[in-house]
């Protein structure tokens, strides 16, 4: 039996299909075999004071896909968009790595889409790290 296999940690909250659950005393393991159902840790979700960057736009946006504040028709092809502007900037560090969050988004595994999107947000963070000590070197 395949499908998303989700180790939580006792009181962890997550969110499932816009319901918010917490996990008893004891770590768990729990298999989501269906295929469109909306999951989200709540330790994985940004607030939305945080969401200062593009890339951090982006997650928020499919964060709230996944809880149902945006309609996936509607908000898909803005944040494909979102997106297709940062083809340039990621290019040149590793050339997969919008086209591949493209491609989870357009399949609409948008928990996979996140996690995925962890791994950019580190990237832009060096990137802006580094665009803060050239404008302090300049």
């Amino acid at each position: 039996m395949s499908g998303l296999v989700l180790k939580i940690a006792p009181g962890e909250r997550f969110i499932v299909n816009g319901a918010l659950l917490e996990n008893g005393d004891k770590p768990a393991r729990i298999r989501i075999s269906e295929a469109n159902v909306r999951v989200l840790r709540c330790r994985d979700a940004m607030r939305p004071e945080e969401v200062d960057t593009p890339v951090k736009r982006i997650y928020y946006a499919i964060q709230l896909l996944i809880t149902g504040d945006l309609d996936v028709v509607d908000a898909t092809p803005a944040i494909d968009a979102e997106c297709c502007e940062l083809l340039d900037i990621f290019r040149p560090i590793d050339a997969d790595l919008i086209p591949a969050l493209r491609s989870m988004l357009s399949r609409g595994n948008h928990y996979s889409a996140l996690c995925h999107l962890r791994q950019v947000l580190a990237i832009e963070a060096q990137l802006l790290a580094r665009r803060g000590l050239a404008s302090k070197v300049a």
